[in-house]
């Protein structure tokens, strides 16, 4: 329970908003949203909040979470669903609490952006790639030339070895010649180890009162780093925002991949070149090359025209699974064979050459030890999701649980003492229940649903009268005919919004519409995401009308206010795909167990990503506009009042 002490901190740090912030407004939903946050972080206990946009969540739980932090002398965790939002709420938020806490009398909290490993670059990579060794490492002028580049900087001291600032643009490819990376680090034993941007972080989060983290990076740390800040659950204050992605994000994080397309045949080549004793090397290449090309041809067979085969119940055939030992078992010998040459190199005379090739030979024992990995994953015997997928140019392994659920209990849950969980979109159906389950988290999870703090009666939900359900046969016509008389005739709406499930029904609505009309048009596959913001916004402040065709990206996490939007038409009900691997393998095992996967699943993924699209209409107070939803089961169907429910919208108008 908050002391009389912390309660008038947080009173007096949250009046003095009023003073940094003109135009200020007190909404009863954020005090309520302060008040349940201080008494979770101030009693050991995990806590629920959906608090809408326009609440002021971020300062909802800063305000709250500092005092707690600073007076009980804990570390405030916050985390968050992408580093873009790690960098947003490092940039806007955190400084703006900082200063309203010193005006309080509570200065010098330091505050530190904590980011995955391979977001920082390695110094000895960098040393160890001048003009002798490029050409060995790097594939193409263009990334030797970004690379030189960036390596001048870092030597100028104009740039801290961190991705996200880099002021070159690196493709993945080229980044990771000079990535921090755990398989290629030897931390404490490393001759650049002080200075080092990804040990500077992990020393500094060491005092730090506030970590601004991302939920990869601290899932990752909790299952890997056993002994980190975070594992620390009696010294850490948890805040998860957005955290209706942790259960997904619990599932990628022990997901693996593996492409039997690749090959390190260059890598291998490049060793040898300034490796003397490698013989074995090239050998146990060739075998292993050997037995991948036949793992591979047997995929390709499942996969047939197909670009995706999953194995029911996750269970691999025998056959399969057979050649897929072999591969382990040569997997392993190239691990080995490494390691020989990686001990032999160590003796070398050439400092500039050991270094380099210590590097190299670490990264790629790294990527053998994820190859073995994934594939001992695909061969055991626990129930998890399984399948085979073909890409442009690969031809993949997946596995992945299915179980968000008990990820948690197992790998969160038994640090986590203290925490909140926050979104604007928690509830599905108008239920927390959905979410809390398949988070793990006890019935006794103390809740607070908080109302939108806009009037959304400037707003309408409509469903027109000459709807039908996305399964008629007419219902592409329908929409394409819809968006002809209510997107792109509608000029008394410069910004609007299409979202749509489906590619085809998108490029089949965008051939009906004349060359004349398509100049409004940004359709999405032809633009970056962001890109397409961003010219979105620039010809409506130009004056024109912008149509943004779109699908899965633009339903969340895009802020289009006033202006920018007054219309969404969502043209169908956005129920998951159907060949979801991971959803698929999960029913089948739900279906075993004598449950309903459609209303455990289905529904209540299909209820948030609904309530998603519908939230990017309300934006600011001064908003309006109308929601347009071209799929009769919203009024029809018993689930449609229920997807209803997860909305501010009052009702449905036809």
């Amino acid at each position: 329970m908050a002391t009389p002490q912390q309660t008038e901190l947080v009173a007096q740090t949250y009046r003095e908003l009023f003073h940094l912030m003109p135009g200020f407004i007190a909404r009863s939903q954020q005090k309520a949203m302060i008040s349940r946050a201080l008494g979770l972080m101030t009693k050991k206990a995990v806590g629920i909040i959906e608090a809408p946009t326009g609440t002021g969540k971020s300062m909802g739980y800063l305000i709250p979470g500092i005092a707690a932090a600073s007076t009980d002398d804990k570390v405030l965790v916050v985390s968050t669903a992408t580093a873009a939002l790690q960098d947003q709420l490092a940039g806007k938020d955190i400084p703006l609490a900082l200063k309203a806490f010193e005006r309080a009398g509570i200065s010098g909290v330091n505050v530190v952006v904590a980011k995955g490993r391979e977001r920082h670059a390695c110094p000895l990579k960098m040393e160890a790639l001048d003009g002798s060794t490029m050409e060995l490492f790097a594939e193409s002028d263009e990334d030797r030339a970004g690379i030189m580049e960036v390596i001048k900087l870092w030597n100028q001291d104009k740039w801290k070895g961190l991705r996200d600032d880099m002021p070159v643009r690196l493709n993945q490819r080229a980044w990771m010649k000079i990535a921090n990376t755990a398989s290629s680090c030897s931390g404490q034993n490393c001759p650049a180890f002080e200075g080092c941007p990804y040990y500077e972080t992990q020393a500094a989060m060491k005092t730090a009162r506030v970590i601004i983290t991302n939920h990869d990076y601290l899932l990752s740390t909790l299952s890997n780093v056993p002994n980190s800040i975070f594992s620390n659950g009696d010294k850490c204050i948890f805040v998860f925002d957005e955290a209706h992605h942790l259960s997904d994000k619990l599932l990628n994080a022990f997901a693996k991949k593996l492409d039997l397309n690749t090959s390190w045949n260059e890598e291998v080549k490049s060793i040898v070149q300034i490796c003397k004793d490698s013989h074995g090397l090239d050998l146990t290449m060739e075998m292993v090359k050997g037995i991948w090309s036949v793992c591979a041809d047997a995929a390709i067979r499942m996969l047939g025209d197909s670009y995706q085969h999953r194995f029911t119940l996750g269970e691999v055939p025998p056959h399969f699974k057979r050649l897929l030992t072999d591969l382990r078992g040569h997997l392993s010998s190239m691990r080995d064979a490494l390691k020989e040459t990686k001990e032999s190199q160590a003796r070398s005379e050439n400092k500039a050459l050991s270094l380099i090739a210590d590097s190299r030979i670490g990264q790629l024992i790294g990527d053998v030890n994820e190859a073995i990995n994934c594939v001992e994953e695909f061969i055991s015997d626990e129930n998890i999701a399984r399948w085979i997928s073909r890409g442009r140019n690969s031809i993949d392994l997946n596995c992945s649980p299915f179980d968000g659920a008990q990820k948690a209990k197992k790998h969160l849950w038994p640090v986590v003492k203290t925490g909140l969980l926050t979104s604007a979109t928690f509830t599905t159906m108008g239920s927390f229940e959905p979410m809390r389950m398949s988070l793990g988290l006890p019935a006794t999870t103390t809740t607070l649903k908080l109302e939108s703090p806009f009037d959304y009666n400037r707003a309408k939900m409509i469903v027109p009268r000459f709807c039908v359900e996305a399964t008629d046969p007419a219902h592409g016509r329908m929409v394409s005919a819809f968006l002809q008389d209510h997107a792109v005739a509608a000029i008394e709406h410069q910004g609007i919004l299409v979202y749509f499930t489906s590619k085809k029904l998108m490029l089949d609505c965008m051939s009906e519409i004349s060359e004349k009309d398509r100049q409004f048009i940004l359709l999405q596959g032809e633009w970056q995401p962001w890109a397409m913001i961003e010219e979105h916004k620039r010809r409506i402040d130009a004056g024109q009308r912008s149509i943004i065709f779109g699908l899965d990206s633009v339903g969340e996490g895009v802020d289009l206010p006033g202006q920018y939007c007054t219309r969404v038409i969502m043209t169908k009900l956005p129920f998951p795909s159907p060949d979801d691997p991971v959803m698929s393998t999960h029913a089948e095992h739900l279906k075993i167990e004598g449950k309903d996967p459609f209303h455990i699943l289905t529904m209540p993924k299909a209820g948030l990503k609904f309530a998603q699209v519908a939230g990017r209409l309300m934006r600011r107070e001064e908003d309006w506009g109308d929601f347009y939803v071209l799929d009769k089961r919203i009024s029809t169907k018993r689930y449609g009042q229920q997807f209803v429910k997860s909305t501010s919208f009052k009702g449905i108008h036809h």
